[in-house]
């Protein structure tokens, strides 16, 4: 009973995009966890996926409309692109997290400043 009124708010309260990214994000991280399964925990390539849950986390709480969810994707994005602005040419972790979503991310806090005053 819980578990379809969790879905049924949200797919219903927020606009149509804050799912549709959220499910996105859970895909992407999904896909990156897979492509890195064999290599060890220890790697600084693990880095990407753990910036991707980070922001899957986000965006579900996102379609809840929270407004800390909203303040901390939008400075997790800003914090992705100062780093891949500020290290363009480095393989270190700066250049891995940067790159996890750089165009998508930004999209989507520009959404989310658009529609912030709908958030509680």
């Amino acid at each position: 009973m819980k578990v379809n009124i969790f879905f049924k708010e949200m797919f219903t309260k927020p606009p149509i995009i804050f799912p549709l990214v959220a499910l996105f994000h859970l895909l992407m991280t999904l896909s990156a966890v897979y492509t890195l399964y064999p290599t060890p925990l220890q790697q600084i390539d693990w880095a990407r996926p753990i910036s991707l849950l980070v922001f899957t986390i986000l965006a579900f709480s996102l379609c809840f409309l929270k407004k800390w969810a909203a303040i901390g994707y939008i400075i997790l994005s800003m914090t992705c692109l100062g780093l891949l602005y500020n290290y363009p040419n480095d393989d270190s972790i700066a250049n891995i997290v940067g790159k996890s979503n750089f165009p998508l991310s930004l999209i989507f806090s520009l959404f989310i400043l658009l529609l912030y005053k709908k958030f509680r």
